[in-house]
């Protein structure tokens, strides 16, 4: 879920695409463990799973550099002894070597934009080197019917 216009059920907040919580049949969005359980609360309903993806998920899936770290789906049964697991933070790549990650994938998106705005002032440059060609030929041409034009102009004169 990479843009996301879901609203949490309870707060109404906008969903964050990263961390959220949804009814096991997908129908009931939550933003935050909070509003989970007070849907628990009020509905009785139990069965929730809370997906979690890193924040560079989508810049390692373009590397295809994927592992079951990088998104998780966690069952949560909510009862009257308390809940599943719901508070476990999943086990993440350290910080420094997803902002390692995000760099180089920023680097590769600037030269990939840099190789394609290349490519699109060569063919440019090849379309104007083509009319400039023609420019000239057009040009040379022009001056010999010009030259030849002046040899008769001077020829008529001296007869």
């Amino acid at each position: 879920m990479k843009s996301n216009e879901k609203r949490c059920k309870i707060c109404d907040s906008k969903i964050n695409s990263y961390d959220f919580y949804v009814t096991s049949d997908e129908n009931e969005f939550f933003c935050s463990n909070d509003c989970c359980k007070e849907n628990f609360n009020k509905t009785g309903y139990q069965d929730y799973i809370r997906f979690s993806t890193c924040v560079g998920y989508y810049d390692c899936e373009k590397l295809n550099n994927i592992d079951d770290r990088c998104r998780t789906s966690n069952k949560i049964n909510f009862s009257q002894f308390g809940s599943s697991s719901i508070d476990l933070l999943p086990n993440r790549c350290p910080p420094a070597e997803i902002s390692i990650i995000r760099t180089n994938m920023k680097l590769y998106n600037f030269v990939k934009q840099s190789e394609e705005q290349s490519s699109k002032l060569n063919e440019e440059t090849l379309n104007l080197t083509k009319y400039n060609v023609k420019l000239t030929k057009a040009m040379l041409f022009l001056a010999a019917i010009n030259a030849i034009c002046i040899i008769i102009q001077i020829f008529l004169q001296i007869w």
